[in-house]
């Protein structure tokens, strides 16, 4: 794979996405969904050259954060949501785009099944076991590039003055004010959160405050501690005993994993940043 490969994928995407906001009643979600894009290929860039990642495993990085989100613009104009639980799953239709238009046909086989591989699972809940160690790597990288800017855009919608001018960021659920003991406990047990669980705008923050327990990298973990992401969503939730009890908890659990990180040459076992 060249730079020449890649450049050819940019192209497709940009000429993709625009059929999609050109054509749409409300071009806003394409236009936040393509933005979004960008921003994780710099985000792969970002942690790829802390990792000191080669030229030819940037690019490979590079195409599968470009493509990640390629199945969301026709899932979207669907189904007009980006709820994988309400239309289908968004990492298995970006496959099917990329099968379609033999977008990767020029790239060697096995590359091309890492980047496939790493998009099918870029949003699943769990990973699976038996995933060979470059591919697991890819994904990894992947999903630590695609959190950071989701907390980037959901942090900028919670702190507005009328988040529900976005309410496909939200999924359009209900704000009832609560915070769910259920799924608290399992935040402050470190679990992730599933999305079949969420059905209250407050369980989707508590659901992506749990990625944290999810992310692999040193980079990723500092820009999350840099940037304050966990408390902003926090200090957005109804306030009670348990919105403060969380706040000292996950200040405390990035801290400690801040530490981890720096007597720890990656979060990503048998690899050094």
């Amino acid at each position: 794979m060249t730079d020449k490969d890649y450049k050819a994928l940019a192209v497709f995407f940009d000429d993709y996405t625009t059929g999609f906001i050109t054509r749409a009643v409300n071009a806003h979600p394409h236009v936040t969904k393509k933005e979004h894009t960008v921003r994780v290929v710099e985000n792969i860039v970002f942690l790829g050259e802390k990792l000191g990642l080669s030229p030819q495993q940037m690019l490979l990085a590079k195409a599968a954060a470009l493509l990640h989100d390629i199945g969301r613009f026709s899932q979207f104009e669907t189904y007009g949501t980006f709820l994988d639980a309400a239309s289908k799953n968004h990492g298995a239709l970006g496959v099917g785009v990329i099968r379609e238009h033999g977008l990767l046909e020029s790239w060697p086989i096995r590359e091309k099944k890492q980047i496939v591989r790493a998009i099918a699972l870029h949003n699943a809940y769990h990973l699976p076991p038996g995933i060979d160690r470059d591919t697991l790597f890819l994904t990894r990288l992947l999903r630590d590039a695609d959190k950071l800017d989701i907390f980037h855009v959901v942090t900028q919608n919670y702190l507005r003055l009328d988040p529900g001018e976005n309410g496909y960021l939200t999924h359009n659920l209900p704000d009832d004010g609560l915070i769910s003991k259920r799924l608290f406990d399992r935040v402050l047990n470190k679990e992730l959160i599933d999305s079949h669980q969420v059905h209250s705008v407050n369980d989707l923050k508590l659901l992506q405050i749990s990625w944290v327990f999810d992310l692999n990298f040193k980079a990723a973990v500092e820009r999350v501690n840099r940037c304050d992401f966990i408390s902003l969503i926090i200090s957005t939730m109804p306030n009670s005993e348990r919105r403060t009890f969380l706040m000292a908890f996950m200040k405390a659990h990035v801290a400690k994993k801040m530490e981890e990180c720096g007597t720890q040459a990656s979060v990503l076992n048998g690899r050094s940043e």
